[in-house]
């Protein structure tokens, strides 16, 4: 199946997975690594033009190597531990160094994009776009005094939470059947980190946020509002989904919802099997147009921080949701707004004016 319209995926974990002790590595990236969703010859057979490609910092801790234990209805909950702030940093600039040789390893095959004019160069172009995201900002002390230096290293959007808590607010525990109105909201350094991401033109992704804190970010940012990778609380009960009220606030902000293709946050059974049809990702992305309108939705797959379906096992595999979406009725130009096109006019009216680019030529 070969790809028709280019892709701007909202979410992936590559870059941790990659270059995680173990990982493939740089190598495997741009050759082919079984042990990732993404690398660069899959992500060309899949049409993936650009994406927030996010630093994830894993915990020290071991991480549980089965799901979380259910009650007797099938029902689970489970918060992940704060981490240690000093590890954080240490990994990010860890993480960004590896990024950085990419980078000058494979000038020709990939771009760090800054600006609005980088993002459209790579839609357009071969190149492999990758827009830097923090998913969770421990590696931020709370008087932000690393913001300005992640910039400067092409940090151009962050979660202030991932689903642990932080200094600046409170990220939504993962379970099932949950509401995401579960602990308080940012923090007094939470709030004063969404004014300086709109100072600055940072986006701000709202995916791993609890209802209160969501409800801050909305009521302080004068952005649009974004959740690079969610799912439809009214078709699956996790807590990581948003419910139609969130919907509309986030559209009527100008913003979009990235559909989260995570089998937990789609089945509506609170499992992660891989057996749930392809259809049932279209039944949430058509919620979210229902409910938002068009113009409001993209895709974020999560791919490499989530367990997938059959049909969308890694990246080369894209092609398979926009077939099924234009079989059920979508127009070419209803799929370019879903692909690519809604991202980039919420980038347009959130990324300042850049005086230059810094891809690498």
């Amino acid at each position: 199946m070969t790809a028709t319209v280019p892709i701007l995926d909202g979410h992936n974990d590559t870059l941790t997975k990659i270059f995680a002790e173990g990982g493939c590595g740089m190598e495997g990236f741009l050759r082919g690594c079984e042990e990732a969703d993404i690398d660069l010859p899959r992500a060309r057979a899949g049409g993936l033009a650009a994406g927030f490609f996010a630093i994830y910092i894993r915990s020290t801790d071991p991480k549980p190597e089965e799901e979380p234990a259910r009650d007797a209805q099938g029902g689970w909950t489970f918060t992940p531990p704060a981490i240690d702030p000093a590890w954080a940093r240490a990994e990010t600039s860890r993480l960004l160094d590896c990024f950085d040789a990419l980078l000058a390893a494979a000038p020709d095959d990939i771009a760090c994009c800054r600006t609005v004019e980088d993002v459209r160069s790579v839609i357009d172009g071969t190149r492999l776009g990758i827009i830097l995201h923090l998913e969770g900002c421990e590696m931020i002390s709370p008087d932000l005094r690393e913001l300005d230096a992640l910039y400067a290293r092409g940090v151009r959007s962050l979660g202030p939470v991932w689903s642990r808590p932080n200094c600046f607010g409170h990220g939504i525990r993962f379970g099932w059947p949950s509401s995401n109105d579960i602990g308080p909201g940012l923090t007094a350094a939470g709030k004063a980190l969404v004014r300086a991401c709109n100072d600055r033109g940072i986006l701000i992704d709202l995916s791993h946020l609890n209802f209160k804190g969501f409800m801050d970010v909305a009521d302080i940012s004068d952005a649009p509002l974004v959740a690079t990778h969610c799912g439809c609380h009214a078709l699956a009960e996790s807590a990581r989904n948003l419910t139609d009220e969130q919907l509309g606030v986030i559209a009527a902000s100008g913003g979009l919802v990235g559909c989260n293709f995570f089998t937990g946050d789609l089945r509506g059974d609170g499992r992660f099997e891989s057996d749930m049809p392809l259809t049932r990702m279209a039944e949430h992305i058509e919620h979210l147009v229902e409910v938002m309108g068009e113009q409001h939705v993209a895709l974020g797959s999560d791919f490499d921080g989530a367990d997938m379906c059959d049909e969308m096992q890694d990246v080369s595999r894209l092609p398979a949701i926009t077939a099924l979406l234009r079989g059920r009725g979508w127009s070419t130009e209803a799929l370019t707004r879903l692909c690519h096109g809604n991202w980039l006019r919420v980038l347009d009216a959130t990324w300042p004016d850049a005086s230059q680019s810094m891809s690498p030529a």
